[in-house]
């Protein structure tokens, strides 16, 4: 006889769910310790970041509260409007207008690959040339709610537009493949596959510019360090040679426990908002939506327009 208390593996409609409040509620925790790179001062300034913090007045984010998300969560906010505007289907013409006009009017930091990119746009390039050459993980990191808008679409399909919006701000060929493995890792995960077997499935897939088999060997040879010091290892600042790994080695280390996850990848400090957005996504669906706190989609900003998107597009 099973035990009651044996929880059953979570349904599909869970796992989309919880890839989408994962992902915000990754990006929303390291609101407050973004880009700070050294361990111990995130520690001696913030404590043991558990809960939704306000970002510090001289930090990036300034004049955000808590349970905001980083300019990358924004982002990712924008996509999923676009996606409920146009019925669940991705325009790539409609998600360049939305992500135009949220900078005409908003204060949300501006990276190096949002700067470009509107300095490109701005020189009248078209959206397929008006990318930036930016390697970071940021632009890959953004597209839950495709994934979870699409999911009725075949592969190539969801494969090509998780591909083309991260072209708008980050037209790299490593920048585009990173959002090919995270889309084709979740599919594996909707059908049931660990989430480190799924890893080294979707790693083992050809990739034109991503070594995503080395990044994930990288991981492993660190697995027995401390999540700080695995991250510390291999790199914690933006670009995708390095965020990557450091999301695979955290994966590695707590990909049980997707709470324990996005903590221990804030306090190991640098972008670790790149990471959350992504790490919260893959293990949101591995896990489904009760693997997120309640406390932290409570708190969310976004909470209420995220359930308005899932009731859109039918779960």
């Amino acid at each position: 006889m099973v035990s009651s208390s044996v929880e059953s593996p979570p349904s599909v409609r869970e796992r989309y769910a919880g890839l989408l409040e994962g992902a915000l509620a990754g990006d929303a925790l390291a609101l407050a310790a973004h880009w700070i790179y050294p361990q111990a001062e995130i520690a001696e300034r913030l404590g043991r970041i558990t809960e939704l913090q306000a970002p510090p007045a001289e930090g990036y984010h300034p004049g955000k509260e808590s349970g905001a998300q980083t300019h990358y969560g924004d982002q990712t906010l924008v996509l999923m409007e676009s996606l409920d505007a146009c019925g669940g289907n991705f325009v790539m013409e409609d998600f360049a207008r939305r992500w135009r006009e949220f900078w005409d009017e908003s204060k949300s930091y501006r990276d190096h690959a949002t700067k470009e990119t509107l300095a490109h746009l701005q020189e009248g390039r078209g959206l397929t040339r008006a990318g930036s050459d930016s390697t970071e993980l940021g632009g890959a990191g953004r597209i839950a709610p495709l994934l979870l808008a699409l999911r009725n679409e075949d592969q190539p399909t969801i494969v090509a537009a998780a591909r083309a919006q991260t072209a708008l701000t980050h037209a790299t060929p490593v920048a585009m493949d990173a959002a090919e493995f995270i889309a084709r890792t979740v599919f594996l995960l909707m059908r049931g596959v660990t989430v480190a077997n799924a890893l080294q499935m979707a790693a083992a897939l050809p990739y034109k510019a991503l070594p995503a088999e080395h990044y994930l060997q990288q991981a492993a040879a660190v697995r027995h360090l401390s999540a700080a010091e695995a991250v510390l290892a291999l790199g914690q600042s933006c670009t995708i040679e390095k965020a990557l790994p450091s999301v695979f080695a955290l994966i590695l280390i707590h990909g049980d426990n997707l709470e324990t996850a996005l903590i221990e990848n804030v306090m190991a400090g640098g972008d670790s908002a790149a990471r959350g957005i992504v790490l919260g996504l893959i293990l949101g669906a591995a896990h489904g939506r009760r693997a997120v706190p309640a406390r932290w989609t409570a708190a969310l900003r976004a909470q209420s327009q995220a359930e308005a998107f899932l009731k859109t597009v039918g779960l």
